[in-house]
């Protein structure tokens, strides 16, 4: 039965069933307050580089491919005292051999990684290698997050050529060096796709070659923005109560449009935010739209993120207090600072595992969107009781009336990709059902979702906007059969993003199990975090 769930107690147990645990954990994972996969590559390539570089062997940076892991070239005459320097270190490192040339083709970067070792034991094995996976664990002191050698760095033995070092395996930059040719710096953002040049500060040994501005490189700043309300607000809801009573009186807005369910907080903005800093740590800065509320645990000097009342954005502020979605995402490209490329999140969206900046953005600025299989159903916005059916009927229309082409897929729950020139240049082209959609304190059939649909589509007609694929799932926290799914979600972190939402009111005990595991899936505190 739909709503209905197990006390919260046996929920917790099967949540926490398949989770890493001091047990499972392995014993040499080190534990770190502020684990993430940026923490995790950032300190494997400092521990291998200043090992490397305290015995003195010769090694530079080089930038990986995609999806790849920051790489460490070593000449091959010096690979077994390389080895032999990290194996004797006392670090608790593991190492796998990773396959190379036309061996290493069509395979992903977890497929390539062989049996990993105690490299302290392995080092002899891996003395014909040309290319070596070295990592460690690392963990969170609540041990349900366990990072390993997927996020360390590959070590790789170039072979001289004549005057040539040699590159065993691709990268993105180059072939070959000169075996005796100039060392140089280069900022971290080169060799770790997490960072972004605004957030590097290390530099490392590299090659000329490796510090060059490549064409697809993604160096602009990438802001997120989110929207968030807490229905806990006595304020709040008196303003709301009192706009809800006004609409009555004309006949609108409908129950799907005012269900409590909208408005409900459950601290998702807190985890959504720990999501974003953990699997997207190349966010410029944050910008949180608010009726005149703030999170009370959040640290608003914090230089990262702002808070932004309405009045701040909202070209006719006399329309306010306004409790529709659709009509403040319309408004989002008048925050003043915000950068031309964006992330447009609700607070129940979350990101599963790292991402880079080209899942969302061509380094030429064209954004991508993630078409979802449902459909924009036909028929007449009017007579249409989801309000967010009648927005995307709306904007098939206005798209229909500007090209001919006909909209029909809805887009998946997931980050959407903006462009502010892009949102300003709607604004001006449908001015009037941009002022209708602002006047509609609640959703109405006659909105248009600019944010969620319109501003991609359109992007798309006029070359400034791509479909792309991202490996998503959809909670309805109020279904049965959720906890159930939770639990694989915890275990396997196979999905790139999710939003978790409900249909329907939830009871505590779902809610409770809601607030397990994502404290279980998300538990490294953001720096913007009160204490």
């Amino acid at each position: 039965m739909q709503g209905e769930i197990m006390p919260v107690i046996t929920l917790y147990r099967q949540l926490h069933e398949r989770l890493p645990s001091r047990e499972t954990t392995p014993r040499s994972a080190l534990i770190r307050e502020d684990a993430s996969p940026v923490q995790a590559q950032r300190e494997t390539l400092d521990v291998v580089c200043s090992l490397l570089s305290a015995a003195k062997v010769r090694f530079f940076c080089v930038r990986p491919m995609p999806g790849h892991p920051p790489v460490v070239a070593v000449p091959l005459r010096e690979r077994k005292r390389a080895l032999r320097v990290l194996a004797a270190s006392g670090k608790p490192l593991v190492a796998a051999r990773l396959p190379y040339g036309k061996r290493a083709r069509g395979l992903t970067p977890e497929e390539a990684v062989g049996r990993l070792r105690p490299l302290k034991r392995a080092a002899t094995l891996l003395n014909d290698a040309w290319a070596v996976r070295v990592g460690l664990y690392f963990a969170s002191p609540s041990r349900t997050l366990t990072l390993g050698p997927e996020y360390g760095c590959d070590l790789e033995f170039w072979a001289k050529e004549k005057s040539m070092l040699v590159a065993p395996r691709a990268n993105v930059s180059c072939d070959a060096v000169p075996a005796k040719g100039e060392k140089v710096e280069g900022g971290e953002e080169l060799f770790n796709p997490l960072i972004s040049a605004g957030h590097s500060v290390r530099a490392y040994p590299t090659r000329p070659e490796f510090t060059r501005r490549l064409v697809d490189d993604i160096d602009f700043p990438i802001d997120a923005v989110y929207t968030w309300v807490d229905n806990r607000d006595p304020a709040w809801r008196s303003r709301r109560d009192q706009a809800l009573a006004g609409a009555a009186e004309i006949g609108e807005p409908n129950e799907m449009a005012t269900t409590e369910a909208r408005f409900t907080s459950r601290d998702e903005l807190r985890f959504s935010l720990r999501s974003l800093l953990m699997h997207a740590p190349w966010i410029n800065r944050i910008w949180i739209v608010t009726d005149g509320q703030t999170p009370p645990w959040l640290d608003t000097s914090h230089p990262m993120v702002r808070v932004v009342d309405h009045k701040e954005i909202f070209s006719d502020p006399s329309v306010l207090p306004v409790f529709n979605s659709h009509a403040i995402e319309s408004q989002l490209h008048h925050i003043d600072g915000l950068a031309e490329h964006f992330l447009y999140l609700n607070d129940d969206f979350f990101l599963g595992r790292p991402l880079v900046p080209r899942t969302f953005f061509e380094a030429n600025g064209i954004t991508r969107f993630f078409p979802s299989l449902a459909h924009v159903p036909f028929g007449a916005p009017e007579l249409e009781e989801s309000p967010v059916h009648a927005a995307g009927m709306n904007n098939r229309r206005m798209l229909e009336d500007l090209s001919g082409r006909t909209l029909t897929q809805k887009l998946k729950h997931v980050p959407y990709a903006l462009r502010r020139s892009l949102m300003f240049e709607l604004e001006e082209r449908f001015c009037d059902a941009f002022e209708a959609t602002t006047r509609s304190r609640f959703r109405t059939s006659s909105d248009i979702s600019v944010v969620s649909s319109l501003a991609h589509y359109y992007g798309y007609l006029n070359g400034k906007a791509v479909p792309g694929t991202i490996e998503y799932t959809y909670v309805d926290l109020s279904l049965r059969k959720t906890p159930a799914k939770l639990r694989r979600m915890l275990a396997r972190r196979k999905h790139d993003a999710f939003c978790l939402n409900d249909t329907a009111p939830t009871t505590p005990d779902q809610d409770a199990l809601f607030g397990k595991f994502l404290e279980a899936y998300f538990p490294t505190p953001a720096p913007f975090e009160l204490r």
